[in-house]
């Protein structure tokens, strides 16, 4: 966990685990794939890493049965992905009433954050079954007691401390935090344990321009509740003043709170969660950077899980900076729209801009096979949709300038499809022809992708060794109708194999 893994290899782990337990005791080390975060398994003679899955799981409890938890050594790095399970733990505790973690070693070592000791322990979905040693370094004089063997990891003085310190190190949240402690107090001032929101989606109030309305309503209906109720308005006075003392900003930290100021504070709250607020250039605006987090738009950073594993991703060191090098300003090809109602837009798909430019494919090969047949050679040519290149599955130096002269003439959607039918089928006839190789055999070659491995994508085929990769679900039978191309579409089909849509 943390620190000492961040240069370390899985090589590295099997390494250790060699020369500290010998080639009999472990047979597989779990990991997780720091690219994609699938569960791997890998065989400590073989060197063979393979996927974790179902089936290879089934094959373990063959061969080893209920043995099975003493002969995989399981490695569960904390550094990319957090809340992440190790798979089939219930499925074996239900099967043979053992839970499959015997033993858990935590190493804390720079870590100051009890959260992240207790997620690496939360690892063991059978966590009260397991015993735990946990290492970490910097403890206070005062709190080592020696080794006092097996105890609670709760009664520790410890983990109090790791707590509290954790809990004021992370008090200012987001704004979703704050904005539902001003629903609880209008919970608690009308005696009710359930909030029934006037705003459900907020997408479809922006697109039918009703969305100010209800916001202005929504803030006079908090203020005058709230606060006009003297328990609940005092409440929320001492939950911002106490918030507000932890703010590196002088001005927040030493203001003092009037109740006309806590009354247009709770109001602009509520604007800004809703994406209503506009800066005010006073100590408003200071006030909700604050609670807002690491907030510095109007938009609100929600924190999702999937979002915490990207954020904690692009900040792991031990990974190449290439990962979101798709991103980066040499690889990003710019589109803009202007509409006055996209919701109207959206509804039919022969009017969507947005979405149909984004479904056509660019000219240029992501990737290329040839491949030796009855005497033939032959070729596979996959090419991409827009989308799929906004996606993380392809290798950022795929956005050449070829690429980007190509997009450019996405504006004008029948030439630009024109264009592609011309370029891709010459291109597919050139590659194949006749060659001297035996006629009974087979050979194939991978010219170049620019694919990462394990994408989620949906194959579309135009004719024989002509493809279009595009992102999952983007051709299903109702875009296929739709696409300026439809008439050359044959089939679509997902990566799992599932068709989409077959003429």
């Amino acid at each position: 966990l943390c620190g000492i893994f961040k240069l370390s290899t899985i090589e590295d782990v099997r390494s250790l685990v060699l020369e500290h337990f010998g080639p009999d005791c472990f047979h597989y080390i779990y990991h997780i794939d720091q690219s994609d975060g699938s569960d791997r398994m890998l065989c400590i003679k073989s060197k063979n890493d393979v996927t974790f899955d179902e089936e290879f799981y089934r094959d373990l409890c063959k061969r080893y049965g209920a043995d099975l938890r003493h002969k995989i050594f399981f490695f569960v790095d904390n550094r990319n992905y957090i809340g992440k399970d190790v798979p089939y733990q219930l499925i074996y505790q239900r099967h043979f009433k053992l839970p499959l973690f015997v033993k858990s070693v935590v190493i804390a070592h720079d870590v100051e954050d009890f959260s992240k000791i207790w997620q690496a322990m939360g690892r063991s979905r059978t966590m009260n079954d397991t015993t735990f040693s946990i290492y970490k370094s910097n403890i206070p004089a005062d709190m080592i007691k020696g080794n006092n063997g097996l105890g609670d990891i709760k009664t520790l003085p410890l983990t109090r401390l790791l707590y509290t310190k954790n809990c004021d190190c992370k008090m200012a949240g987001n704004l979703s935090s704050i904005y539902q402690t001003l629903i609880a107090l209008y919970n608690l001032s009308q005696d009710s344990f359930y909030y029934s929101d006037d705003i459900v989606n907020s997408f479809i109030e922006k697109m039918e321009m009703t969305i100010q309305t209800k916001v202005k309503m929504l803030e006079d209906k908090i203020a005058r509740v709230v606060l006009g109720t003297p328990v609940p308005a005092r409440i929320l006075e001492h939950i911002f003043l106490d918030k507000f003392r932890g703010s590196p900003n002088k001005a927040v930290a030493t203001v003092e709170l009037s109740h006309d100021m806590v009354n247009a504070l709770a109001r602009q709250i509520v604007k800004q969660k809703f994406e209503q607020r506009y800066p005010s250039g006073d100590v408003y605006d200071e006030f909700i950077r604050f609670l807002s987090g690491e907030q510095d738009s109007l938009m609100e950073i929600s924190y999702t899980k999937q979002q915490q594993k990207q954020k904690q991703k692009q900040k792991a060191k031990s990974q190449d900076n290439d990962t979101m090098d798709v991103f980066d300003k040499k690889n990003q090809l710019t589109f803009a729209f202007k509409t006055d109602n996209y919701l109207d837009m959206s509804k039919n798909p022969n009017k969507d801009e947005a979405r149909l430019t984004l479904s056509l494919p660019i000219s240029v090969p992501i990737f290329e096979m040839q491949y030796y047949a009855e005497g033939c050679r032959k070729s596979i040519q996959v090419y991409p949709t827009i989308q799929f290149l906004y996606s993380h599955h392809i290798m950022g130096n795929y956005i050449s300038e070829e690429v980007h002269r190509v997009g450019k003439g996405a504006a004008d959607p029948q030439k630009f499809c024109a264009d592609f039918v011309s370029t891709v089928f010459s291109r597919a006839a050139s590659k194949d022809g006749m060659n001297g190789v035996d006629p009974d055999g087979f050979d194939s070659k991978v010219i170049f992708s620019y694919v990462k491995q394990h994408p989620q994508y949906t194959l579309v085929g135009i004719q024989p060794g002509v493809y279009v990769i595009g992102m999952k679900d983007q051709f299903n039978l109702h875009d296929c109708e739709a696409h300026p191309l439809h008439e050359i579409l044959q089939y679509a089909a997902d990566e799992v194999g599932f068709i989409l849509f077959d003429k």
